[in-house]
């Protein structure tokens, strides 16, 4: 593989795992690390040992919150792809019952890209942030994007919607502000200038990047700061249209004032008539995003 449009094809279908709706954005936040490094520099293979921890750490913020977490599964699985290779690990001994090596296994060898995929990489930084965008916007909502991207340590061009798997709904974004009486379902924020609404963004409950539909039904009016706290899982609604807040949201009292206060309270809106959020888009959120257990009540 050694084609620009060879690498596109690769990246637009790497193989997730799936299970029902479930996300696993395993392998597409290693292609993001992968090509931060690119994009520095960076030597071609990295030892599993240096990227267990920041892989790790990627999957606790912007993955699924789940009892454990595993940078062992896409350094080893993303080989299927293409896109990766680990020297010497046809040599590895595969766990009992499983046909990848033990965590002890990898953490003596290293992976990379595959050199005549390196290779063009380097040679056309423009593909570089062509294909973080591809993979932002398969798998991640625009407002988590730039906190991801300072995480991997990536720089893109300003913003740009490249490759993205499914179009928006343009219409989306006036019904459900319309629906919330343009105020957020949070704080109530209902600032305007001149008439017209500001600071305020329609969220997908069930996200756009994990095939959410563009609905009333499925998303919030909200402010910036309670929409990343959405997507991040600090917030979820659990049932009554009542707000949840991680209890692994920590602060001071401008932490309280803004989030951990509204746990246990009812949304704001929607107004008369309108749809509240489906039970179905609300389930996928707390199951996929949130970053359970909640506070007490």
């Amino acid at each position: 593989m050694s084609t620009d449009d060879q690498i596109r094809e690769a990246v637009r279908t790497v193989r997730t795992w799936a299970r029902g709706d479930e996300r696993a954005p395993h392998k597409p936040l290693l292609l993001l690390l992968a090509l931060g490094r690119v994009q520095r520099g960076e030597d071609r293979l990295v030892p599993f040992k240096d990227v267990r921890e920041p892989l790790r750490r990627l999957l606790m913020e912007f993955g699924p919150s789940r009892d454990s977490y595993h940078p062992e599964y896409p350094f080893w699985r993303l080989q299927h792809d293409g896109l990766w290779e680990v020297p010497g690990g046809e040599h590895l001994e595969p766990r009992r019952g499983n046909t990848n090596p033990s965590l002890g296994a990898l953490l003596g060898v290293s992976g990379g890209f595959p050199e005549a995929v390196d290779d063009v990489l380097r040679a056309r930084p423009d593909l570089v942030r062509e294909l973080g965008h591809e993979v932002l916007n398969a798998h991640f909502p625009s407002s988590l994007h730039e906190s991801i991207l300072g995480s991997v340590g990536l720089d893109l061009d300003p913003p740009a919607i490249l490759g993205a798997r499914r179009a928006r709904d343009r219409a989306f974004r006036d019904l459900v502000l319309r629906a919330y009486g343009y105020q957020c379902a949070v704080c109530g924020l209902d600032a305007r200038l001149d008439g017209a609404a500001i600071g305020l963004e329609a969220a997908h409950v069930h996200w756009h990047a994990s095939r959410g539909p563009d609905a009333v039904e499925n998303g919030l009016c909200l402010c910036p700061l309670h929409h990343k706290a959405l997507d991040l899982g600090l917030l979820a609604l659990g049932q009554q249209r009542r707000l949840l807040v991680s209890s692994r949201l920590h602060g001071g009292d401008a932490v309280e004032a803004q989030l951990g206060r509204y746990h246990g309270r009812e949304l704001v809106g929607p107004l008369h008539g309108q749809p509240c959020v489906a039970d179905v888009h609300a389930e996928w959120h707390r199951r996929e995003v949130f970053k359970a257990p909640s506070r007490a009540a």
